[in-house]
């Protein structure tokens, strides 16, 4: 669960009348601004830690369950296919059901353009195998959409051949 700006503000004005309420009945001669002054700044302090920590503790079990549901559904590692020369009317959803009556796929990630938005016809596809190699010679140059794909080992930004 992540933390947002409604909640936040909903915490801050909550911590900033208790602190009002807190320093102007605590018998202390304090001024409306100094009063609100300081609850908001008690409110300032305490929201983002309080923020921090509701956005940690939910990550981190969310983390660990999805942790631990892949490392006992998969049985392969994941590797990231290269695919060119991909139709530009596909999108990722196309992409992903041609590609799983071959594969077990992850993610695929459509590379668009980014001034027009148009899609640029390659794209990365994350899938789950044991054998790279194998799923490399079985998926390039197979048709689809009426185009020819070339399918490669992806590399790493900056790795050249």
């Amino acid at each position: 669960m992540k933390v947002g700006f409604i909640q936040c503000a909903v915490i801050s004005a909550v911590f900033a009348i208790a602190g009002y309420l807190i320093v102007s009945s605590a018998s202390l001669e304090a001024s409306l601004p100094v009063t609100v002054a300081v609850s908001l700044l008690i409110s300032g302090i305490v929201t983002p830690w309080l923020a921090s920590l509701l956005s940690s503790s939910s990550t981190s079990s969310t983390v660990n369950a999805d942790v631990a549901s892949e490392t006992s559904e998969t049985s392969g590692e994941t590797a990231t296919l290269y695919v060119g020369n991909l139709p530009y009317k596909a999108n990722e959803d196309a992409v992903k059901e041609y590609f799983k009556d071959y594969i077990e796929v992850q993610s695929v990630r459509l590379m668009k353009d980014r001034r027009t938005g148009k899609r640029k016809g390659y794209g990365f596809i994350e899938v789950i195998t044991r054998d790279v190699d194998s799923a490399i010679t079985e998926l390039n140059d197979k048709v689809f959409l009426e185009r020819t794909l070339k399918v490669r080992a992806a590399r790493e930004k900056g790795e050249t051949e």
